[in-house]
């Protein structure tokens, strides 16, 4: 089964989400795409939001959804959300194979700060999302302490292990969980900006309310 992977904390779970990992999913004709919610994010703030409510949020959202899956794995697990710990759980889940993690173009920059990069680049096809026309440097974040195990085909970065490096472009909405959450929080409505669904939960449980 080929599996996409794409991470977030999810809080709240937005459009501008839900398509670019359909996309993902898309490009890659991939059988799921495991919208991973983050626990105990490494490189930055831990959510406010409760990991319950955010799950839940995200659930509704791809509820209807054949390719887009929610997953609480990396909740499920103790401490810091290392991306390596998920993408050997869910390769093991899949009899081994390779699977794909989708990387927004700052978090592939800052790569070379994560828990054992190197394994990281050689388990997972990573699929760096870009915007039409916006071209990125593939090879610059790539430590030279391994950068010598890529090779160059046409535009993709392949691996001695044969995982690949390639970009990909999408399409980008101007939104963000962090606009949401601000206009929200000054007593404005976010209708439209997630999923009607996740709206309602959203306003039945007073999440992000002034």
């Amino acid at each position: 089964m080929k599996t996409g992977i794409f991470g977030g904390t999810f809080d709240p779970v937005h459009m501008g989400h839900l398509r670019v990992a359909q996309e993902f999913g898309e490009t890659f004709g991939l059988d799921r795409v495991l919208m991973m919610v983050a626990g105990v994010p490494p490189h930055r703030q831990a959510p406010s939001t409760p990991a319950a409510d955010r799950l839940k949020m995200l659930q509704l959202a791809v509820n209807n959804s054949t390719l887009l899956e929610p997953s609480d794995m990396e909740l499920s697990r103790k401490g810091p959300s290392y991306t390596l710990d998920t993408i050997r759980q869910v390769s093991k889940e899949v009899g081994g194979s390779i699977p794909y993690l989708a990387l927004g173009v700052d978090a592939y920059m800052e790569i070379g700060t994560w828990y054992k990069p190197g394994d990281v680049l050689a388990e997972a096809h990573i699929a760096v999302l870009t915007r039409p026309g916006f071209k990125v440097d593939l090879v610059s974040p790539i430590s030279p302490d391994y950068s010598g195990g890529y090779r160059e085909q046409g535009d993709v970065l392949v691996n001695r292990s044969g995982a690949t490096i390639r970009t990909v472009q999408v399409t980008s909405l101007d939104v963000s969980s962090t606009m949401i959450r601000n206009l929200a929080e000054k007593g404005k409505s976010i209708r439209y900006l997630v999923p009607e669904a996740v709206f309602e939960y959203i306003q039945q449980k007073g999440i992000y309310a002034p």
